[in-house]
Order: C-alpha cells, then structure tokens, then sequence
C-alpha cells in the first residue's frame, strides 16, 4: 500500500526519539502516507477510520485491543498514518497510564495522532469495550497524501466520558508516547 514503510529513522529525528525508545512498528506507521486513490480506495470501509491519540497509536497495543482479529502489528501499521484532530485537547487522567480527549472551544487546540483503516465490525465492537470509559463520537481528522497534500476525512474518535475531576491539565502534564513507553 504505501512507499515509505522503512524510513523510520528519519521519523525517530522528526520526532526527537531514538529507534531504541519507540517500537519499530510505530515508527512505521509514523512513515507512512497514502496515495488519494488508495485513500479513496480506504475509505469504501463499513466502518469510518478510528483516530487514537494514545496507547492504541501503537499498533502492538491496538492488535490487543481489536481482540484475537488483527494480532500482526506490521499489518495494522501498514493501515495506519498520522492525522491530527483539531478543536480538541488531550488530557491526563489522574492515575492513569492513558490520556483523554475532550472537545475544545479553541480553533488552535489540536491533537496529533494515528488514524487506522480496515477495522471491522467485529473489531470496532471490541474496541467499544476496551474503551468503555469513553464514547466513540463522528469527528473529522486531517491527514496528509503521499504526495503532501492534506485532507480531512470523516473518522470516529473515543471521547472521554467520566467528567472532569479527573483530568489533569494540559499545563501541568502532557501526555506522550515516549512517557507511556517509560
């Protein structure tokens, strides 16, 4: 599907990571890009795109969420590329290892994260009950072509649905891959 699946060193650079600290899958899906006809082709899926802004942009982590489905990491990699999420803002929870994303009034606050097509039904009913503390909502994401183009396309995001008090502030904590990976 997509040209650059092993440039990750460069990714690791542009990202301020070594190839030591994050999994090679991830740096993969980090890499890769696609064609406006493969995203086409991509987009003909039942279900919409999923856009995950933490643990599950690992492809490792997301094979486990998806259930016994899709436990070949390189596989969901290859299904995967960056995308950011605008008027949202990624949270802390307080004790928890993952993060949280609520919608935001701010036109400037965004959230970076992975977009994976090719769930399927089965797979997104899993998802639903890894996520249960959150709801799978209908966003648009942005992701860019091969070519560098960017688009927004329809996707499903899972917003944090337990209230506030147990959110930590951006300011006081931001939530990364790298800290997760710890």
């Amino acid at each position: 599907m997509s040209e650059a699946l092993n440039h990750a060193d460069t990714t690791a650079e542009a990202t301020g990571s070594t190839t030591t600290e994050l999994p090679r899958s991830y740096l993969n899906a980090l890499q890769n890009r696609f064609t406006a006809h493969e995203l086409t082709d991509l987009l003909k899926s039942p279900v919409k795109p999923a856009f995950f802004y933490g643990s599950l942009m690992l492809p490792e982590d997301l094979g486990y969420a998806l259930g016994d489905g899709d436990r070949d990491e390189y596989a969901l990699a290859v299904r995967m590329t960056p995308a950011v999420l605008y008027k949202h803002q990624r949270f802390g929870i307080h004790g928890l290892s993952y993060p949280a994303v609520l919608p935001s009034q701010h036109d400037t606050d965004t959230v970076s994260g992975m977009v994976v097509f090719g769930i399927t039904v089965a797979q997104q009913e899993e998802l639903d009950l890894y996520e249960s503390q959150y709801e799978r909502t209908p966003v648009q994401v942005e992701v860019e072509l091969l070519d560098g183009q960017k688009v927004m396309i329809a996707a499903e995001v899972y917003i944090w649905k337990r209230g506030v008090e147990r959110l930590i502030a951006l300011e006081q904590l931001v939530w990364s891959i790298e800290n997760y990976l710890g």
